[in-house]
């Protein structure tokens, strides 16, 4: 048997784990699609729409809240982007980066706004694209620019972990998972020890592998971390308060003293929507986790409302940033032509 009578083998093998994967994929959304579709038609049934109290004041807060937690997303891309000893070419040095090899800040709002637009192309794989394209205009390689994002992804999850956990002592928790106290204290110790370089550059060096990358060439400092986990914690902070100032707005019982548990409530949502590979934009699993972590503290039918109109909200948000992103990524700084694409050897 000649070498050519082997090769359409792995050939047609990897074509067929591709299609495998996708049908995989495309039947967990449509599960989810259709079980969260049918939760969210049975919960607006039960809605009294005569005693929804709207209030607009708090309404246009809670707008604020979210698109201000959407604003802020650049931050931590910002903050890390030029920790990796990249230095620009000459060409595209001076005025278009701001230092450390990071771009402007108009061009680093921009690229990660337009990546966040292209959470909702399936794959999972389009807003990482998306970035290291819009990077190289300033010089940044592919490479830096998707460990950046790799680096921001995994804390974003560690940070978010750290800020959700505590949900794990609110009553309704409790009642199903016996000594929540001492699954907490383990929770944060674990989130705490992930962040030590030494784990986080593990796992991180893993990731770029697997997609094709190469592994850092050396690692951010502990406390290069502290200002983007800021940054990551304070987002959390305002997509809780925002859904919770939508409750308020709607007329349902959230009490001030309800909103640490909106906040790790809303963490959750936001951490599983992420993890949810076979959705876009965690589309159907931020509504279901919703549905059944709002539901027991506002009602069914009020969690069922706040579901849709946060979708919608976000939805019009990132949309908005996006084309804003993309004004700003046409406007090339001053003596910063785009710069041309990266060598074989920066992939």
């Amino acid at each position: 048997m000649s070498r050519s009578d082997l090769q359409p083998v792995p050939v047609a093998s990897s074509r067929a784990k591709r299609i495998a994967v996708a049908i995989v994929k495309w039947g967990l959304l449509a599960a989810v699609l259709v079980f969260v579709g049918r939760a969210l038609y049975y919960d607006f049934r039960e809605v009294e729409w005569s005693e929804i109290r709207f209030d607009a004041t708090l309404m246009a807060l809670a707008v604020a809240s979210v698109a201000a937690a959407r604003a802020i997303v650049f931050l931590p891309y910002a903050l890390l982007v030029g920790r990796f000893g990249h230095r620009p070419p000459r060409a595209v040095a001076g005025p278009a980066l701001a230092g450390e090899g990071r771009p402007p800040w108009s061009g680093m709002i921009g690229a990660v706004w337009v990546s966040q637009v292209a959470r909702y192309v399936p794959g999972k794989v389009s807003s990482v694209v998306s970035m290291a394209l819009a990077l190289r205009r300033y010089g940044v390689p592919d490479q830096v620019a998707v460990s950046t994002l790799v680096i921001v992804d995994g804390l974003s999850v560690v940070i978010g972990m750290l800020v959700a956990i505590p949900i794990t002592l609110w009553e309704p928790v409790r009642q199903f998972l016996p000594m929540a106290w001492l699954w907490c204290t383990v929770g944060m110790a674990a989130a705490l020890v992930c962040l030590h370089p030494r784990v986080f550059g593990t796992v991180g060096n893993f990731l770029l592998v697997r997609i094709g990358y190469k592994p850092f060439a050396s690692l951010p400092r502990l406390r290069d971390y502290v200002r983007p986990a800021l940054a990551l914690a304070l987002t959390y902070v305002l997509f809780g308060v925002g859904y919770w100032l939508m409750a308020r707005s709607l007329g349902a019982e959230a009490a001030p003293a309800d909103l640490p548990i909106f906040i790790c409530a809303v963490t959750v949502v936001l951490i599983g929507g992420f993890l949810a590979f076979f959705a876009p934009a965690g589309l159907g699993v931020q509504e279901g986790l919703l549905l059944v972590l709002l539901g027991p503290m506002i009602g069914a039918g009020p969690a069922a409302i706040i579901a849709v109109l946060m979708r919608l909200l976000q939805t019009v948000t990132e949309a908005g940033l996006g084309a804003v992103g993309l004004a700003l990524l046409r406007q090339s700084p001053r003596g910063a032509p785009d710069a041309a694409p990266p060598a074989p050897d920066d992939k």
